[in-house]
C-alpha cells in the first residue's frame, strides 16, 4: 500500500492545526543521558512553551520555532529539547527528544530551537 500525497497532506495538516494531539509546546533542558525511543520527558526541563511560529511550508512537511532571549537563557548549559502537547510536565505527551554536548549560555546568546516534522 502506498501513502498518496492526499494523505499525506491530511496528515500534516491533523498534526499542525487542527488534532489536540499535536506537538503545541517546545521544552529545553539541561539533563544528560541517552536519547532513547521510550522517553516521555526531557532528563531536566528548564523552561517550556508555546512556539514562536508554526509553518505548514510544503504539503508534507511542518514546522515549528522557539526562541528564548538572552536573559532567559543565562546560565543554561543546554543538553535537550522536545516537542510536547502538553503545557505542563505530562508524561506521555513527548513527541521526540533532542539531546547533545551541552552548550553554556552566559546571558549573552540567544537561542532559536527549529524542529521540522515530515511525512514521507
Amino acid at each position: 500500500m502506498g501513502f498518496t500525497v492526499t494523505g499525506q497532506s491530511g496528515v500534516q495538516v491533523a498534526i499542525g492545526v487542527s488534532s489536540p494531539n499535536r506537538p503545541q509546546y517546545m521544552a529545553i533542558g539541561s539533563g544528560s543521558g541517552a536519547v532513547l525511543f521510550a522517553d516521555v520527558a526531557l532528563a531536566y526541563e528548564t523552561s517550556r512553551r508555546a512556539p514562536t511560529s508554526t509553518s505548514i511550508a510544503l504539503t508534507n512537511q511542518i514546522t515549528y520555532v522557539g526562541d528564548w532571549n538572552s536573559v532567559e537563557m543565562s546560565g543554561t548549559n543546554l543538553k535537550e529539547f522536545a516537542m510536547f502537547t502538553e503545557s505542563i510536565d505530562d508524561t506521555g505527551s513527548c513527541w521526540n527528544r533532542e539531546g547533545f554536548t551541552g552548550v553554556d549560555f552566559d546571558g549573552t546568546n540567544e537561542l532559536q530551537v527549529q524542529v521540522n516534522y515530515e511525512v514521507y
